[in-house]
């Protein structure tokens, strides 16, 4: 994908007063009361440069704090402690370490006014999305920045900002949450000019409560724009997951209109295919063999990734980076240039085999989308599926419905697991083939001996990050290299 801001381009220098630090944080600032030269920030002591500030996060297994010392003697201008501690450098105790990193992000964004701030929150497809929205901005060769990689909760986020550079024209930062309320408190510390809401799906159900709290919780994202600002709704694949979870899709489009009309917003609704209301906006475009065609008013362009998923997800990006201020054909020549993120749907080269690696994350709307992705593709088929977390209540009909949609689409199955059960469950009791290896090491067997069965094949491997399924990846192209 178009690099977001590169190593070379370093975080805004920015000065704080302990006053205000104190007033922002509602901490107790101790050392010197001279305002400090602050310069990006970290979690970790080993990312730490000059000028860091250096937030000490209690994790599972280490504390920061242990290693604030460490992170002073690297450099770092600032600690963010719970506890008081005697360093070298100014500690500003506060009773949340992430609440004042996010708090002083903020104060940061505010003065980078020059900038054009644009969120990417959604179920699905941010990730992608706020990539291919950065390189769509880059199209014409300004400074863009965006999110590291996936870095979008409540510690990412600040972090995000925080990397900015001073001269940067465009910041693209990623939202994500996982209960409700965490996407306008995020938001509040980016103050986004544009907005985009990638999808609605079942995703995280266990902290949202279904996925009517999905959509209200991703939706948070509209109340924090300015009034009349641009904001995207992608609706692709939605009017399924209300028929599935029992929603009215009409009186969820109304809800979506009530929430943006708040903020007077200048909303498009996007789908993949004209809604019955007649209020969405089709993608244009067709499916490629390598990539994915987008037509526009600027032309048309090759999209470098697959499926019909992701060409909505570019139409969002083109839409988005337009409505930020760039020009149409600029934004066009960006995503000419965009390659998949890592980890998702990413081909791999195995001898005469084709790897799909989309191992990093996974929900039933993501599933259901690379499944359909490896349907499109010629001669056999093999799709290696693992467990998906995070879906509550919905977790065994969630794990079913993937099942009984890779029989529909005529795919074989490996499910890597027991918590993956289900999905051969669901693949069985609908027609079709499925296997359960007892691990990545079994799927790595079971998959190698599909391959040796015939000719050219391709092989989806996707599950939740938890299940590790990349190792089923680097086992399969580890065993081709021996040959």
């Amino acid at each position: 994908m178009t690099p977001a801001t590169t190593p070379a381009v370093p975080p805004a220098p920015w000065e704080l007063e302990p006053a205000l630090a104190e007033r922002l944080t509602g901490g107790r600032w101790l050392g010197g009361r001279t305002p400090l030269q602050l310069q990006g920030a970290a979690l970790d002591s080993r990312a730490v440069r000059p000028g860091c500030i250096f937030a000490c996060v209690r994790g599972e297994r280490v504390d920061g704090h242990d290693f604030a010392a460490t992170a002073v003697g690297a450099g770092a201008s600032l600690v963010l402690a719970t506890r008081a501690l005697a360093l070298p450098a100014p500690v500003l105790v506060v009773a949340d370490v992430a609440a004042a990193l996010l708090a002083l992000a903020g104060e940061l964004r505010r003065r980078l006014a020059q900038t054009r701030w644009i969120a990417v929150a959604g179920s699905n497809g941010k990730t992608t999305t706020k990539a291919l929205l950065a390189a769509a901005c880059a199209g014409g060769g300004a400074l863009v920045h965006a999110t590291p990689g996936n870095l979008n909760n409540h510690l990412g986020v600040p972090l995000s900002v925080l990397a900015t550079p001073a001269d940067a024209a465009y910041a693209v930062i990623e939202i994500g949450a996982n209960h409700p309320g965490e996407v306008a408190v995020l938001a509040a510390a980016v103050q986004p000019q544009v907005g985009v809401v990638t999808s609605f799906g079942p995703e995280h159900l266990e902290g949202f409560g279904g996925l009517r709290g999905v959509v209200e919780s991703e939706c948070e994202l509209l109340g924090q724009l300015p009034l009349g600002a641009p904001a995207f709704v992608g609706l692709h694949g939605f009017a399924v997951h209300c028929r599935d979870h029992g929603m009215r899709l009409d009186a969820t489009i109304s809800r979506i209109l009530e929430l943006a009309n708040r903020q007077r917003l200048a909303l498009a609704l996007i789908d993949d295919a004209s809604h019955p209301t007649g209020m969405c906006e089709a993608v244009p475009g067709a499916d490629q063999g390598d990539g994915v065609r987008l037509d526009t008013p600027a032309g048309s362009a090759l999209v470098g990734l697959l499926g019909a998923h992701n060409r909505a997800n570019a139409w969002l990006a083109w839409r988005t980076a337009v409505a930020a201020g760039v020009a149409p054909s600029d934004a066009l020549r960006g995503l000419a240039r965009a390659a998949p993120v890592a980890g998702r749907l990413v081909p791999r080269r195995c001898g005469a085999h084709l790897l799909l690696d989309d191992t990093y994350n996974a929900n039933p709307a993501s599933m259901i989308a690379g499944l359909r992705v490896l349907a499109a593709r010629p001669g056999r088929r093999l799709a290696v599926l693992g467990a998906m977390g995070e879906l509550g209540a919905d977790s065994e009909a969630g794990h079913r419905r993937v099942g009984a949609e890779a029989a529909a689409l005529g795919l074989s199955v490996v499910a890597v697991g027991a918590q993956a059960d289900g999905i051969a469950a669901g693949s069985r009791a609908a027609g079709g083939s499925a296997e359960v290896a007892d691990d990545c090491a079994d799927a790595v067997r079971r998959t190698r001996a599909f391959l040796a069965a015939g000719g050219a094949a391709t092989v989806l491997v996707k599950a939740s990050r938890s299940q590790r399924l990349e190792r089923v990846v680097e086992g399969l192209l580890a065993a081709e290299a021996a040959c």
